[in-house]
């Protein structure tokens, strides 16, 4: 676990598979908040009050979350102390805790989809508006399901994916080690053999 204090308000952690591990936490765990991933999270910050004097007590706290093809994850945590209610101190380990997604400010055109399961992309195709994505194709690759979508216009794909942020290594990646399961149009496709 590395974490770098960016500025008074904000820091970044970077955290790999082996520190998830070693607390028994995986991605989708962290991601949907268990007790596990809270005591990790105030563990964080604890740590970081300790390094840097980064107290959240008196402050609304932000969390940004990405996942990189290396398997990093790496949180932005930023601070705010304008009219916010205290911050629950890390021994009462509230439970009312949660960690919310930061809606993507970055364009979701180009862009590589993971589906970790095949569950997940049927019911992201059940919601999806055709008009919302085009030039779609889908790949397996070690079991998951990447959807590469050329124009995208709706972020709820979000939630049930993970975007891939070096998108040209993932593609060579799938590409040589992966196999094509649809080469055009793929989310019309599944959503026409759901019906």
């Amino acid at each position: 676990m590395k974490i770098e204090k960016l500025n008074e308000n904000k820091l970044k952690i970077t955290l790999d598979s082996n520190d998830l591990k070693t607390r028994n936490i995986d991605l989708k765990s962290f991601i949907s908040n268990t007790p596990e991933s809270q005591d990790l999270f105030w563990d964080i910050m604890q740590d970081a009050e300790k390094e840097f004097g980064f107290n959240v007590d008196e402050s609304m706290v932000y969390v940004e979350a990405h996942v990189n093809p290396t398997g990093n994850f790496t949180l932005t945590i930023t601070k705010s102390n304008q009219n916010t209610k205290a911050m629950p101190k890390p021994k009462e380990k509230s439970k009312n805790f949660k960690l919310k997604r930061k809606e993507e400010s970055e364009s979701l055109d180009n862009s590589v989809f993971e589906f970790t399961s095949i569950d997940n992309l049927r019911s992201f195709s059940k919601i999806a508006n055709e008009d919302d994505f085009s030039n779609t194709s889908l790949y397996e690759y070690n079991k998951n399901y990447y959807l590469y979508v050329e124009k995208c216009f709706d972020n709820t794909i979000l939630e049930y994916s993970n975007k891939m942020y070096n998108k040209s290594l993932c593609m060579a990646k799938i590409e040589e080690y992966g196999k094509t399961i649809i080469p055009n149009d793929a989310l019309n496709q599944i959503k026409s053999n759901l019906r």
